[in-house]
């Protein structure tokens, strides 16, 4: 069984996280919506910076939690004597 994102033919690539973000935003009908619907509010998403995704998410005001931002870049040295994920 292969792992989510590596089918056949692509080789494994090592990312280090730059950055984690909390993304909140408000949900409601929009006016102009065909049907009761709940979409995402223009304008109302906060971004609030995390130290990880640890799937606990502080609740904000007026706002729901929606995912997170993970910036991410490829690594294409390891440091001597470090393993790539899943090796």
């Amino acid at each position: 069984m292969q792992s989510s994102g590596q089918g056949e033919g692509h080789a494994r690539t090592s990312v280090e996280v730059v950055s984690v973000v909390e993304v909140h935003r408000s949900y409601g009908v929009l006016p102009d919506a065909k049907g009761k619907v709940n979409s995402p509010v223009p304008g109302t998403t906060v971004l609030v910076p995390v130290e990880r995704a640890d799937g606990w998410a502080k609740a904000r005001p007026d706002v729901s939690f929606a995912c997170y931002l993970v910036t991410a870049r490829r690594v294409t040295d390891l440091p001597e004597g470090a393993a790539a994920c899943g090796q």
